[in-house]
């Protein structure tokens, strides 16, 4: 599909530019989501990683922060 644009604006021009993604559409969901699976997939394993790499970081932050045993 090739989109038509305008040469100095780069903006769409005609049919096309109606007929173009438009992100900000009133149907309820965030923008981020806005695509269906493969957005919810990226959100979610990014969220994951997220809060993995948190609770990782917690850990190390507590296990470092303990005082080593002396023989």
């Amino acid at each position: 599909m090739y989109y038509k644009f305008n040469g100095f604006t780069q903006r769409l021009v005609g049919a096309a530019a109606s007929a173009a993604y438009n992100p900000q559409k009133a149907d309820g969901l965030p923008v981020h989501l806005k695509r269906g699976v493969p957005d919810k997939l990226l959100y979610r394993t990014t969220m994951a990683l997220t809060i993995g790499g948190t609770i990782y970081c917690l850990v190390a932050l507590y296990i470092a922060s303990q005082p080593r045993n002396q023989k």
